[in-house]
């Protein structure tokens, strides 16, 4: 089967299957469980980088996390974090991607343009092993993907078949060299 980038348009079939199956409010409650987070529910994450421009696209994307059982650090549902971007957010941010078991770069056209996705993306590349990370490029709704160059020195995810259907199986990693690994060997190795 074919391995392809996750879309626009897929999040947004996704989500409308979710609203479909749990109501606006149980879309609502899954998505604002602001909380403060335990050390153990933080090392057991993904820290998913992204531009706070995408929170729709992140929240979509958090969707597909939650229905493959996979937990998701987001720093605006982190209660610790600062109401103000200042030195604390940057210092939070940096130890929360060293506690992380995994990073992910949620590559969009405003991620790319954010100094502080990128900024994060260095401090992860820095301070990790191949692959502990991995970048996952979400095609516009043209159905194009335009990453920069650097972004070919990571591995990426794609995912198999019909987004509606997605189970943890049907996403894979591919890493530089093109080998392809199952999403949760990913997470647990």
């Amino acid at each position: 089967m074919e391995s392809n980038f996750i879309s626009q348009v897929d999040l947004s079939t996704l989500y409308s299957q979710e609203i479909k199956s749990k109501g606006k409010n149980g879309i609502k409650e899954t998505l604002n469980k602001k909380k403060p987070l335990e050390e153990q529910e933080i090392r057991n994450s993904i820290f998913l980088c992204h531009s706070h421009l995408d929170k729709t696209i992140v929240e979509k994307v958090s969707i597909l996390f939650e229905r493959m059982h996979v937990g998701m650090y987001i720093d605006w549902m982190d209660l610790t974090m600062p109401r103000e971007t200042n030195h604390i957010t940057a210092k939070t941010i940096k130890s929360r991607i060293e506690q992380c078991k995994k990073f992910i770069f949620l590559a969009t056209y405003n991620a790319l343009k954010s100094k502080w996705c990128n900024w994060e993306l260095g401090l992860a590349y820095a301070s990790r092993i191949d692959n502990d990370f991995a970048i996952l490029p979400i095609e516009t709704k043209s159905g194009k993907w335009l990453g920069n160059e650097y972004l070919n020195l990571y591995p990426v995810i794609k995912i198999e078949g019909r987004i509606e259907d997605i189970v943890v199986n049907h996403v894979k990693v591919f890493s530089t060299n093109g080998k392809e690994m199952e999403f949760l060997d990913w997470l647990t190795q």
